[in-house]
């Protein structure tokens, strides 16, 4: 029955091996969606294996017509280890759509000369409607694009304030407040604890993250109130905020990242960027727990200093050994966004390494 209810919403192409279902849990009055993958083939005579519990950041696609893209993109990561024999209970958190934001707002004033262009202009046009989009109505300004050429330059700031106009209007804007991500991972280890049996695990948990996800999945990680997890995976995740420690051209950077910072994460002074840095963040002793840091041949195709800046590990290593870790660095796929393609590459020989016990 378990599988057959599972199975419901999976995806075609994975449903002879691994299924997908929805459920949800409540943080503050809210209810936050848990993507499950479940194995539908158990192999005999083999013990059950460990749950994930899996932190997906959207950052700006969150609850956007973008959105359902990287929903879809995300499912590769559960699929992936269901088809391994191992459950996965995927949370998408943060999550704060571009529009809640100031972002796109700055953009087009920085790159409005470029519309003096009429190929540039409506490349700006389409870009604009489809990252403010939270909603399919909020596309409709793209039939204004016949009307670019007639509109010459000022075509780009009159389809961006209809569009803000319109979802000013809704009341979409300003955004709902931030969401609480610790607490969100925290009920999703809850609901993965108290859901054993439907997950068929032995009762042990590996926390994994990927990319924002596996910036407040590490967060939460280091410290002491975490449960003792089997293990921990991060994947392309970010590790540092802490701008005010930069020197250099860095140094010249900080403001335009701070910005984007707030706007993620709410965070606004240099004590709440340390207090949302991992790096600088881990409190707990972990006594050899096994530490996997997972990241791309090239991040963002080797594109620097923003490569460096968003994703390089060390400074979280050497933070995690010092408290007794185990860390293992694994390269895997080409950058940030294609990396969901290769990870069976790791998934395979991770799952199969895992033991039973517990139960």
């Amino acid at each position: 029955r378990r599988a057959a209810a599972a199975v419901r919403g999976a995806e075609p192409w994975a449903a002879a091996m691994a299924a997908r279902s929805f459920h949800t849990t409540k943080v503050e009055d809210r209810e936050v969606q848990l993507r499950v993958f479940l194995p539908l083939v158990k192999p005999e005579g083999r013990p059950p294996k460990p749950a994930v519990v899996m932190v997906c950041g959207l950052l700006w696609l969150g609850s956007g017509v973008l959105g359902q893209i990287g929903l879809a993109f995300n499912d590769g990561f559960g699929y992936a280890f269901a088809r391994n024999g191992v459950p996965c209970v995927q949370v998408h958190t943060p999550s704060r759509h571009l529009a809640y934001t100031r972002i796109m707002d700055f953009t087009v004033c920085l790159l409005w000369p470029l519309s003096w262009f009429y190929v540039p202009r409506v490349l700006l046009i389409v870009g604009d409607v489809i990252m403010l989009s939270i909603i399919v109505w909020d596309i409709l300004p793209l039939l204004l694009l016949p009307f670019a050429g007639v509109l010459g330059p000022f075509a780009l700031p009159v389809v961006h304030l209809f569009i803000r106009g319109f979802q000013w209007l809704r009341g979409d804007i300003p955004g709902p407040k931030r969401r609480p991500h610790q607490k969100e991972i925290d009920a999703a280890v809850l609901w993965a604890q108290q859901h054993q049996e439907l997950l068929c695990s032995n009762g042990k948990l590996i926390l994994c993250g990927y990319s924002s996800g596996g910036h407040c999945a590490s967060l939460y990680a280091g410290t002491c109130a975490a449960p003792p997890f089997d293990s921990v995976v991060l994947i392309s995740g970010i590790y540092g905020l802490r701008t005010h420690t930069w020197s250099g051209f860095r140094s010249l950077l900080a403001p335009v990242f701070d910005r984007v910072f707030s706007d993620i994460l709410g965070v606004q002074t240099n004590e709440e960027r340390d207090s949302q840095s991992p790096d600088a963040m881990i409190r707990r002793e972990f006594n050899g727990q096994d530490w996997y840091i997972l990241s791309a041949k090239k991040e963002l195709m080797g594109l620097q200093p923003f490569e460096d800046i968003l994703f390089q590990p060390k400074t979280l290593c050497d933070a995690l050994v010092a408290k007794g870790a185990k860390v293992h660095r694994v390269t895997c796929g080409l950058n940030h966004w294609v990396l969901v393609l290769n990870i069976e590459e790791f998934v395979r020989p991770f799952c199969e390494g895992l033991g039973g016990e517990k139960k």
